[in-house]
């Protein structure tokens, strides 16, 4: 500005002095920023927080723009107040406008992540074990009050008769009825399930204990210890043990216990297959402000709900579901307290055709209706996991990392049916074929040619 600009240098005058009222801080001689510091505990953290992915988003989308550019050492309350108070004002709108000048719907459990992120970090500010993360003496969130909170919405869980028609139900492919079977009997996390093995222990079937040792992280697509960290053994439901027999038996003893996809789309075939065994109460289906569809971890609920309406000792309760708080498993006694009259036999006994569809025939398989077009086209085109993709059919887990049934979906062999490398591709096709033949011809087909088919893939299964 030069000497004689009047007018530019009030326009200036006035612009640093509202930077300096909204930045008190910025001329103190800052040694390092909010910012600067967040990376050095981010990367200290690395490793050993398994939300570190989403911790870095939360700094980078709701904490940095108002606080990353203050003095580490000199912010304090009045802008952990600010900070919270543009928390709130997100809840009340329901949305935020991102980095990217995008809006973004925002919710209270958002803004409670984004707090808890703040206060940790400030609280590794005063106590941090590693000295060059200890920088003040003071924790600028001390005795703040957090954002708002809301209501938690409603989680669903199954009755007994529901499972039982989603387990009888034909149409739905056996793997799916045989997962939910375990899910709901193991009362186990979806993480923990995907990474129970025959081989390893995980199920002592001479004994009748399950072992939950570890679980798998959806994030770093590692296996890890559990959410709480502590390992837990427990005895199996009596009328699981037969399936899980069954199921053992059929794998050699190798493998996955259940194979599965990934957890969205477990959530969402789920209620698919629901739907198509006729178990459709809304709320099952449809979320609401106040409610949540079904999802694939709520069978662990349907599991933990099903032990408190039996009357089971809370701390038991506690113990197999590996709740790290009693105020958790106070969640389902509750629940139970409130629907118990009238709510059905739980852990009912398992159906027999659930646990040897074949009828004594040492290979299982999965085979559509002939008599019923749609239940024919569902068992060509549609995988277990609910995918439409006829390359991946029939023997299809569920999954694409490993297992039987995804092996044989790339055309590899089948443990659970053959010792012959190429038999269980074989086997695969020629079904295949058969199945895809009497799609393309259902409309010429005559009771007796529908039949002779049904004989034809009858004679197949026993060889």
């Amino acid at each position: 500005i030069g000497e004689h600009e009047e007018e530019r240098a009030r326009v200036c005058a006035v612009e640093t002095a509202a930077f300096y009222r909204a930045n008190p801080h910025a001329g103190a001689g800052i040694q390092e920023t909010v910012e600067e510091y967040s990376k050095r505990w981010l990367a200290d953290r690395e490793g050993r927080v398994n939300s570190i992915r989403d911790d870095r988003g939360r700094l980078k989308q709701h904490v940095l723009p108002i606080l990353g550019h203050l003095d580490v050492r000199a912010f304090n309350r009045d802008d952990v107040e600010r900070f919270r108070d543009a928390l709130d004002r997100s809840i009340a709108s329901g949305f935020t406008i991102d980095a990217a000048n995008k809006r973004r719907t925002f919710s209270w459990k958002t803004a409670a992540n984004c707090w808890t992120v703040v206060t940790s970090m400030c609280d590794e500010m005063v106590n941090a074990k590693k000295r060059e993360l200890r920088l003040r003496k003071d924790n600028p969130c001390k005795d703040v009050r957090p954002p708002e909170r809301g209501g938690d919405k409603a989680k669903q869980y199954l009755y007994p008769s529901e499972f039982l028609q989603f387990a009888t139900c034909e149409l739905v492919p056996l793997r799916w009825r045989r997962a939910v079977a375990v899910a709901i009997y193991t009362y186990t996390r979806d993480g923990e399930l995907r990474v129970m093995r025959w081989q390893d222990g995980d199920v002592d079937l001479e004994h009748g204990i399950l072992s939950i040792t570890r679980a798998y992280n959806r994030r770093t697509k590692r296996i890890k210890e559990t959410k709480t960290g502590e390992s837990r053994r427990f005895a199996i439901e009596p009328n699981l043990l037969p399936l899980l027999h069954a199921m053992h038996e059929q794998k050699c003893g190798e493998g996955p216990v259940v194979a599965m996809a990934s957890e969205r789309a477990m959530a969402r075939n789920l209620r698919r297959w629901l739907w198509k065994a006729n178990v459709r109460r809304p709320e099952l289906h449809d979320s609401s402000p106040t409610r949540k569809q079904l999802t694939w971890h709520d069978l662990r609920a349907t599991g933990a709900t099903w032990m408190a309406v039996r009357g089971d000792d809370p701390l038991k309760i506690k113990q197999r579901c590996g709740h790290s708080t009693f105020s958790t498993t106070e969640i389902y006694i509750r629940e139970a307290e409130a629907v118990r009259e009238g709510f059905g036999d739980v852990f009912p006994p398992l159906p027999a055709d659930l646990i040897d569809p074949s009828g004594g025939s040492a290979s299982v398989r999965l085979r559509p209706n002939l008599d019923d077009e749609s239940s024919l086209k569902q068992g060509v085109w549609s995988g277990v996991d609910g995918t439409r993709n006829p390359s991946k059919t029939l023997d299809r887990a569920g999954s694409k990392g490993s297992g039987a049934g995804a092996a044989a979906s790339r055309g590899g062999p089948n443990p659970a049916t053959s010792r012959d490398p190429k038999a269980g591709q074989r086997d695969r096709t020629a079904r295949e074929e058969l199945v895809l033949a009497a799609l393309k011809e259902l409309g010429k087909l005559t009771p007796e040619e529908r039949r002779a088919l049904r004989e034809r893939l009858d004679e197949e299964d026993a060889a």
